[in-house]
Protein backbone atom coordinates (compact mmCIF):
# COMPACT_ATOMS: atom_id res chain seq x y z
CA UNK A 1 0.00 0.00 0.00
CA UNK A 2 1.13 3.71 -0.54
CA UNK A 3 -0.14 6.13 1.60
CA UNK A 4 -1.13 9.86 0.34
CA UNK A 5 1.45 11.25 3.08
CA UNK A 6 4.01 8.60 1.39
CA UNK A 7 3.47 9.75 -2.08
CA UNK A 8 3.25 13.55 -0.74
CA UNK A 9 7.25 12.96 0.89
CA UNK A 10 8.33 11.66 -2.47
CA UNK A 11 6.97 14.03 -4.41
CA UNK A 12 7.88 16.86 -2.19
CA UNK A 13 11.83 16.09 -2.75
CA UNK A 14 11.49 16.48 -6.47
CA UNK A 15 12.03 20.13 -8.21
CA UNK A 16 9.15 21.57 -9.39
CA UNK A 17 6.12 23.33 -9.18
CA UNK A 18 2.97 21.41 -7.61
CA UNK A 19 0.82 22.04 -4.15
CA UNK A 20 -0.22 19.33 -2.08
CA UNK A 21 -3.50 20.01 -2.91
CA UNK A 22 -2.57 20.09 -7.06
CA UNK A 23 -0.99 16.74 -6.45
CA UNK A 24 -4.08 15.59 -4.76
CA UNK A 25 -6.25 16.39 -7.26
CA UNK A 26 -3.91 14.86 -9.76
CA UNK A 27 -3.90 11.64 -8.09
CA UNK A 28 -7.51 11.34 -7.46
CA UNK A 29 -7.74 12.12 -11.54
CA UNK A 30 -5.41 9.09 -12.03
CA UNK A 31 -7.19 6.58 -9.64
CA UNK A 32 -10.74 7.38 -11.25
CA UNK A 33 -8.74 7.05 -15.07
CA UNK A 34 -7.26 3.53 -14.30
CA UNK A 35 -10.46 2.50 -12.20
CA UNK A 36 -13.06 3.29 -14.87
CA UNK A 37 -11.13 3.05 -17.69
CA UNK A 38 -10.35 -0.36 -19.45
CA UNK A 39 -6.57 -1.82 -19.02
CA UNK A 40 -3.60 -1.48 -19.93
CA UNK A 41 -4.33 2.35 -18.76
CA UNK A 42 -2.23 5.13 -20.71
CA UNK A 43 -1.25 8.23 -18.87
CA UNK A 44 0.66 10.71 -20.89
CA UNK A 45 2.34 13.93 -19.31
CA UNK A 46 3.33 16.49 -21.54
CA UNK A 47 5.50 18.90 -19.80
CA UNK A 48 8.09 17.16 -17.24
CA UNK A 49 10.48 19.31 -16.50
CA UNK A 50 12.53 17.47 -13.44
CA UNK A 51 9.78 14.33 -13.37
CA UNK A 52 7.40 16.19 -10.06
CA UNK A 53 4.33 15.01 -11.04
CA UNK A 54 5.57 12.17 -13.20
CA UNK A 55 6.75 10.41 -9.90
CA UNK A 56 3.11 10.88 -8.66
CA UNK A 57 2.03 9.54 -11.37
CA UNK A 58 4.61 6.76 -11.39
CA UNK A 59 4.10 6.08 -7.91
CA UNK A 60 0.75 5.34 -8.06
CA UNK A 61 0.32 3.22 -10.85
CA UNK A 62 3.78 1.03 -10.15
CA UNK A 63 1.42 0.12 -6.30
CA UNK A 64 -2.01 0.16 -7.92
CA UNK A 65 -1.82 -0.53 -11.82
CA UNK A 66 1.51 -1.98 -12.69
CA UNK A 67 0.46 -2.93 -15.92
CA UNK A 68 -0.06 1.00 -16.78
CA UNK A 69 2.41 3.55 -18.01
CA UNK A 70 2.87 7.06 -18.16
CA UNK A 71 4.73 8.53 -21.13
CA UNK A 72 6.78 11.85 -20.28
CA UNK A 73 6.85 14.13 -23.16
CA UNK A 74 9.53 16.85 -22.66
CA UNK A 75 12.01 18.57 -24.76
CA UNK A 76 14.37 19.11 -21.10
CA UNK A 77 15.56 22.35 -22.66
CA UNK A 78 15.32 24.51 -19.33
CA UNK A 79 12.50 27.08 -21.23
CA UNK A 80 9.57 27.22 -18.79
CA UNK A 81 6.83 30.13 -19.00
CA UNK A 82 6.92 33.04 -16.47
CA UNK A 83 3.49 34.51 -17.86
CA UNK A 84 1.71 34.05 -20.56
CA UNK A 85 4.12 36.36 -22.80
CA UNK A 86 7.32 35.58 -21.40
CA UNK A 87 9.16 32.38 -21.54
CA UNK A 88 11.79 31.84 -18.56
CA UNK A 89 15.18 29.77 -19.31
CA UNK A 90 16.52 27.15 -16.55
CA UNK A 91 19.43 24.51 -17.14
CA UNK A 92 18.29 21.59 -19.43
CA UNK A 93 16.45 19.17 -17.22
CA UNK A 94 16.87 15.70 -18.73
CA UNK A 95 19.64 14.03 -15.98
CA UNK A 96 17.87 15.45 -13.22
CA UNK A 97 14.75 14.00 -14.83
CA UNK A 98 16.07 10.53 -15.16
CA UNK A 99 18.21 10.65 -11.81
CA UNK A 100 14.47 10.95 -9.78
CA UNK A 101 12.47 8.63 -11.85
CA UNK A 102 15.17 6.03 -11.08
CA UNK A 103 15.52 6.85 -7.40
CA UNK A 104 12.00 6.38 -7.47
CA UNK A 105 12.30 3.30 -8.68
CA UNK A 106 10.14 3.87 -11.70
CA UNK A 107 12.13 3.25 -14.42
CA UNK A 108 9.09 0.36 -15.37
CA UNK A 109 6.16 2.78 -14.67
CA UNK A 110 8.06 5.62 -17.27
CA UNK A 111 8.71 6.36 -20.77
CA UNK A 112 10.81 8.87 -21.44
CA UNK A 113 10.06 10.83 -24.56
CA UNK A 114 12.90 13.26 -25.11
CA UNK A 115 10.51 15.59 -27.46
CA UNK A 116 7.86 18.73 -28.18
CA UNK A 117 4.74 16.74 -28.11
CA UNK A 118 3.67 17.29 -31.61
CA UNK A 119 6.33 15.54 -33.09
CA UNK A 120 5.40 12.81 -31.06
CA UNK A 121 3.39 9.90 -33.03
CA UNK A 122 0.93 8.45 -31.19
CA UNK A 123 -1.60 5.47 -31.39
CA UNK A 124 -2.46 4.54 -28.02
CA UNK A 125 -6.00 5.34 -26.30
CA UNK A 126 -5.30 7.27 -23.34
CA UNK A 127 -6.91 7.34 -20.05
CA UNK A 128 -5.28 10.53 -18.40
CA UNK A 129 -3.92 13.56 -20.70
CA UNK A 130 -1.83 16.19 -18.27
CA UNK A 131 -0.91 19.36 -20.36
CA UNK A 132 1.57 21.21 -18.32
CA UNK A 133 4.12 22.53 -21.03
CA UNK A 134 4.19 26.05 -21.99
CA UNK A 135 1.17 27.84 -20.50
CA UNK A 136 0.19 30.23 -23.69
CA UNK A 137 -2.76 29.55 -25.84
CA UNK A 138 -0.41 28.36 -29.20
CA UNK A 139 0.98 25.69 -26.90
CA UNK A 140 -1.69 24.38 -24.20
CA UNK A 141 -4.37 24.56 -27.45
CA UNK A 142 -1.50 22.42 -29.99
CA UNK A 143 -0.74 19.96 -27.18
CA UNK A 144 -4.01 18.74 -26.10
CA UNK A 145 -5.42 18.78 -30.10
CA UNK A 146 -2.35 16.71 -30.90
CA UNK A 147 -3.74 13.87 -28.22
CA UNK A 148 -7.34 14.60 -27.93
CA UNK A 149 -8.49 12.02 -30.69
CA UNK A 150 -6.94 9.14 -28.34
CA UNK A 151 -8.74 10.06 -25.57
CA UNK A 152 -11.17 7.43 -24.47
CA UNK A 153 -14.72 8.33 -23.87
CA UNK A 154 -15.00 8.88 -20.07
CA UNK A 155 -11.46 9.57 -20.42
CA UNK A 156 -9.89 12.19 -18.39
CA UNK A 157 -7.75 15.50 -18.99
CA UNK A 158 -6.05 17.63 -16.60
CA UNK A 159 -4.21 21.36 -17.40
CA UNK A 160 -1.78 23.08 -14.90
CA UNK A 161 -1.86 26.54 -14.16
CA UNK A 162 -5.25 27.03 -14.95
CA UNK A 163 -5.14 30.70 -13.27
CA UNK A 164 -5.56 34.62 -13.88
CA UNK A 165 -1.74 34.52 -14.34
CA UNK A 166 -1.85 32.73 -17.32
CA UNK A 167 -4.96 33.83 -19.11
CA UNK A 168 -3.82 31.18 -22.59
CA UNK A 169 -4.63 28.42 -20.40
CA UNK A 170 -8.09 29.74 -18.98
CA UNK A 171 -9.01 30.69 -22.49
CA UNK A 172 -8.58 27.91 -23.48
CA UNK A 173 -9.70 25.37 -20.67
CA UNK A 174 -12.75 27.54 -21.14
CA UNK A 175 -13.29 26.93 -25.03
CA UNK A 176 -13.09 23.09 -24.48
CA UNK A 177 -15.42 23.09 -22.15
CA UNK A 178 -18.26 25.34 -24.06
CA UNK A 179 -17.81 22.48 -26.56
CA UNK A 180 -19.68 20.34 -24.23
CA UNK A 181 -17.48 17.46 -25.08
CA UNK A 182 -16.12 17.47 -22.03
CA UNK A 183 -17.55 18.07 -18.14
CA UNK A 184 -15.56 19.46 -15.36
CA UNK A 185 -14.58 16.82 -13.13
CA UNK A 186 -12.45 18.63 -10.16
CA UNK A 187 -10.73 21.21 -9.73
CA UNK A 188 -7.63 22.24 -6.90
CA UNK A 189 -5.26 25.10 -7.04
CA UNK A 190 -4.40 25.98 -10.29
CA UNK A 191 -5.11 22.88 -11.63
CA UNK A 192 -8.65 21.66 -13.39
CA UNK A 193 -9.25 18.25 -14.54
CA UNK A 194 -12.27 17.71 -17.40
CA UNK A 195 -13.85 14.33 -18.46
CA UNK A 196 -14.45 13.57 -21.58
CA UNK A 197 -18.30 12.49 -22.76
Amino acid sequence: MLSTTQLFEKVKNVSGWLHEAEADALMSATLKACIELPSPNVIVEVGSYQGKSTVLFGSLLKTYFPDARVYAIDPHEGVVSNNDTELGGLPPTLDAFKRNINAAGLDEQVELINDYSFNVIWDKPISLLFIDGLHDYLNVSRDFKHFAQWISPGGYVAFHDYANYFPGVMQFVDETLATQSYTESGRAGSIIVLQKR
